[in-house]
């Protein structure tokens, strides 16, 4: 809040406007101290005779000289006339040089015709230029020398203008001429490269950013700006048209400049500004075109708006870098200034108000590209930044994602052991408590009512030994371990029954693979096995018992516990609760026991699924019952 306050105070904003405005004013002040002078160890001519063509009347005029017919848009010559002493002819090469003149030019020395340096794809006679000539060999004499000037004005309302003349060798005439083929030549061809580049820049990231205001402004200047340019290049012969296109646009692109203005700093733009854009140049050019006004008053207009337009801007992105401290606002504003600056001193030098040897309304063209070149890179490494900023954001919230998920994965990893050491726990507790347990009660009651019943007291003891083995064995099984645990079963179940004399059947070779087998299935197949075995030695009394395991009919395991015994007395009037017990485990594990009558004996079936992973998850998440 204070740094807002501090940003916002009058005082800050008054040095803001003044820096920028010295700015403005230092750079606008730049053309005065580059001008093009004569040679300075070169003969030099200060004075003339000047009079125009079809007028017999002549006058002695100072150079530089600057001159306009009576009527603005007729088209005249105006003729030079110059003379110099010359000590002894000389057989080096003499060049006649002009530092800056308007208009095209033609020499004459002594009668001869002098060969003007061919003009360059940029040199514009009507903005100003540097007239270089080569003498001809012999046409300079001992004594005096007449130098003869035309200088054909075409243009209406842009004065001729012309600056001394001078007369010397190579070695002296050439630096100033190509320096000043660097300042208006060579600028112009870079700059107009530099305009093509950034056009095409500029309207390719338009048409990835159309949502932008910033970027459609910028592309129809630059756009618009480079019509104009090629409308002006050499080459380019248009005709009358030409000039009426070339001044009409200058109010378009004027126009344009305000709308970017109010683009950077945040404001929406009025309404008519954009019609106004192709309204406006659109009835100068029919004006012109009709002929309703002249060239040079359609041109006059045209500028007038360009001006009014682009010292609106400046003004509007002066206040907002004083307000807000936008940067981009105050880079653009400078050349906004100039070219309202430097449109005002061509306009007046054009309608010959002010006397100066080039227009330079063009050179500011330069600054802007630059500052448009500037914004946009400024505007693309904020955006780089921003992208790098959310990277580095999304970056270090996936790492705390990944952190969170981390320790999540081990909270519930944990979680998930604890519930499984909980799972085995409440199993083996149920299965102690449903095997040995009994088996122990068994044991203490035939030790306290008949303490002389030691044998039936050591069978107890032994079922329940066995019991708490068959629990034991089955913690070391795993998956596909059906078979081997059946193995196990038939070992210590085999010796059991020999002491009793029961002969012991076993074939398992047809029994399908049943896959899914976990510690506490495997304990539950094995003490169905285990209850019809007891059930057939108790109630039978079997003599011999055959377990068989085969496939059903559908793609089942079923297993078979057959004896010779009788079968039970309430077979067929209810069951037992050992039966019970049996059909409860063979329904946990998605299967079934039956129970049947046959010939001399009883037959009990096991059927169950051979994929049980599904029966052993649903028994893994079902509560368990103490």
């Amino acid at each position: 809040m204070h740094e807002q306050a501090a940003r916002n105070s009058p005082a800050l904003k008054l040095l803001s406007w003044v820096m920028l405005t010295i700015l403005i004013v230092t750079i606008g002040f730049l053309p005065n101290l580059f001008r093009i002078s004569s040679p300075p160890n070169a003969p030099t001519i200060l004075e003339a005779q000047f009079g125009l063509e079809g007028s017999d009347a002549e006058e002695t005029v100072s150079l530089p000289h600057t001159w306009m017919p009576a009527s603005p848009y007729d088209v005249v010559t105006g003729t030079y006339h110059l003379t110099f002493q010359s000590a002894r002819p000389t057989h080096e090469p003499l060049f006649l040089f002009i530092p800056s003149a308007r208009h095209h030019i033609e020499a004459w020395v002594n009668g001869q015709r002098a060969m003007s340096a061919l003009d360059t794809a940029w040199s514009n006679p009507t903005s100003g230029y540097s007239f270089l000539a080569f003498i001809p060999q012999g046409s300079i004499r001992e004594g005096d020398n007449e130098i003869m000037l035309r200088q054909s004005r075409e243009v209406g309302w842009l004065p001729g203008r012309l600056s001394p003349v001078s007369i010397g060798p190579a070695s002296t005439i050439m630096p100033a001429y190509k320096l000043s083929n660097l300042l208006i030549d060579q600028v112009r061809a870079m700059t107009f490269a530099l305009h093509i580049v950034l056009t095409i820049g500029i309207a390719t990231v338009w048409t990835a950013r159309r949502h932008d205001p910033v970027f459609r402004w910028l592309a129809l200047i630059a756009i618009a700006s480079l019509l104009v340019v090629l409308t002006q290049a050499p080459g380019l012969p248009l005709g009358a048209v030409e000039h009426f296109q070339v001044t009409a646009a200058f109010s378009a692109v004027g126009l344009m400049a305000l709308g970017m203005a109010l683009a950077i700093i945040g404001r929406p733009r009025p309404r008519l500004l954009l019609p106004a854009v192709v309204i406006v140049p659109a009835v100068l050019l029919v004006i012109g075109l009709c002929g309703l006004v002249r060239f040079p008053i359609v041109g006059l207009l045209s500028a007038t708006v360009a001006l009014v337009a682009y010292l609106a801007a400046a003004g509007i992105l002066a206040h907002d870098f004083a307000v807000r401290r936008n940067w981009n606002a105050a880079i653009l504003a400078v050349p906004c200034a100039l070219t309202a600056w430097f449109g005002l001193h061509d306009i007046l030098v054009v309608t010959g108000l002010h006397d100066a040897p080039f227009l330079i309304v063009s050179y500011v063209r330069t600054m802007m590209l630059l500052a448009i070149m500037v914004i946009l890179m400024g505007r693309l490494a904020d955006s780089l930044n921003g992208l790098d900023n959310a990277n580095e954001t999304l970056r270090q919230r996936l790492a705390a994602q990944e952190a969170e998920l981390v320790l999540l994965h081990e909270k519930e990893r944990a979680h998930a052991s604890e519930l499984v050491r909980e799972h085995e726990r409440q199993r083996l507790m149920r299965d102690l408590h449903d095997g040995l347990s009994g088996h122990l009660v068994s044991i203490i009651a035939l030790a306290e009512r008949n303490p002389g019943e030691g044998e039936a007291i050591e069978r107890a003891a032994r079922a329940a030994l066995d019991d708490l083995r068959l629990v034991v064995n089955s913690l070391d099984l795993s998956d596909g371990d059906l078979r081997i645990a059946l193995a196990a079963f038939r070992e210590k179940l085999e010796p059991q029954l020999r002491r009793l004399g029961v002969e012991l059947g076993w074939s398992t070779e047809k029994l399908p693979e049943v896959i899914g087998i976990t510690p506490e299935i495997a304990l539950s197949v094995l003490r169905i096995l285990q209850e019809a075995v007891t059930n057939a030695i108790k109630h039978g009394p079997a003599r011999r018992i055959d377990i068989e395991g085969k496939k059903t009919d559908d793609g089942r395991a079923m297993l078979e516990v057959r004896n010779d015994g009788a079968p039970l007395p309430h077979f067929g009037k209810g069951k037992g609760k050992g039966i019970g017990n049996m059909e409860r485990r063979a329904r946990d594990l998605g299967g079934c026991v039956n129970l049947t009558a046959i010939d001399n004996g009883a037959n009990l079936s096991l059927v169950l699924p051979t994929d049980l992973r599904k029966w052993s998850n649903l028994n893994r998440s079902a509560p368990q019952q103490r």
